[in-house]
């Protein structure tokens, strides 16, 4: 699905950006990524799960971020991942805990 590919390439920019401290392409790729999420969800449980396929992918910025737009259709699966990550040092580690804590707390944005 052409939607995914283009989630997993904004993912990869949006944290080289992030690293980089490139506020502007961060912002960019993080609009982006929201608007790329709301098109997949569109195509229903199908776009779901291709979106899901990601939490697989050996580049884990890409699995992360799946990870976080997936968490509320496939939790346990989610949350499995973004433990294991938020075990990392740096800020992948940081933000997959982050992103777990606002969860937890139900604090959660993403739909």
């Amino acid at each position: 699905m052409e939607l995914v590919e283009e989630f997993a390439e904004a993912a990869d920019l949006h944290f080289e950006a992030v690293e980089a401290l490139d506020e502007e392409q961060a912002n960019r790729q993080a609009v982006r990524l929201a608007r790329l999420f709301k098109d997949i969800v569109l195509q229903g449980e199908e776009g779901r799960e291709a979106l899901l396929v990601l939490i697989d992918s050996k580049n884990l910025a890409v699995a992360g971020m799946a990870a976080v737009y997936s968490l509320r259709y496939s939790p346990a699966r989610c949350e499995a991942l973004l433990k294991q990550l938020a075990s990392q040092p740096g800020l992948l580690g940081f933000r997959a805990g982050a992103a777990l804590q606002r969860w937890a707390d139900g604090d959660w944005p993403l739909e």
